[in-house]
């Protein structure tokens, strides 16, 4: 294909199959190569366009707390920004996620929602939970972290202290939602995010879900070696 520009959309399916003479099956098993690639969005009843530059999004840990940061270069243009808006719901806890929170089934839960773009396209979801039990709290709708800190700041501000977190990254396929919401193909490889925090009595007080598709994530994680003195 010639170079077209982000943002573009690509031609009908049919003047595709004739510009480059191939059948139907080839050419979408080509969109589908380069929509996994982070390349190509599918915007449903529009067609196929070009997908704006991905941002690479660092998840790590600094000074023991999680961090994401957005790429230098890309953050430094002010039209490059990362929007990410936040919605929240009441839920009752299901199977999974009351026995990941250590609550009965049906346990009143607050869900934050966030949603990262950068121009129009998806960049990253996240899901956070916190029992009613804990805490009801007020989150702007707005943020600046992917991964919703803003929850843990409202945790804190609310004289909740957290004692410890447990993270597990692993990397996979996307579900059906989760390939929906950010609009990429089925056979994209995403970095899950799963993280649980924990008071000083132990009681699990809020449940985070991140997903990145891989194109765009990384994790890093750096340890501090520290020279311990010699004793005589």
């Amino acid at each position: 294909m010639r170079r077209v520009g982000s943002g573009a959309q690509l031609p009908a399916e049919t003047e595709l199959m004739k510009r480059y003479e191939a059948s139907r099956p080839t050419l979408r098993f080509a969109l589908a190569q380069i929509e996994n690639e982070g390349l190509l969005v599918r915007r449903q009843g529009l067609g196929n366009f070009v997908r704006h530059a991905p941002r690479l999004i660092t998840y790590g840990a600094e000074s023991g707390r999680p961090a994401c940061r957005a790429d230098a270069a890309v953050e430094a243009d002010a039209n490059a920004a990362l929007r990410i808006t936040v919605s929240r719901q009441n839920v009752r806890a299901d199977d999974e996620l009351a026995a990941l929170l250590e609550l009965p089934t049906g346990s009143d839960l607050t869900e934050y929602f966030y949603k990262s773009r950068y121009a129009i396209d998806p960049c990253n979801v996240a899901w956070i939970y916190v029992p009613h039990a804990v805490a009801v709290l007020d989150v702007p709708v707005t943020s600046s972290s992917p991964t919703g800190e803003d929850v843990q700041q409202a945790l804190t501000a609310a004289d909740i202290t957290i004692a410890e977190t447990r993270t597990s990254i692993v990397s996979r396929l996307p579900n059906a939602e989760e390939s929906r919401t950010l609009r990429i193909g089925a056979g994209t490889a995403v970095l899950g995010i799963e993280q649980i925090a924990t008071d000083t009595t132990g009681r699990a007080v809020s449940l985070t879900r991140a997903v990145f598709p891989g194109y765009s994530a990384q994790a890093v994680f750096i340890e501090q070696v520290r020279e311990l003195e010699a004793t005589r």
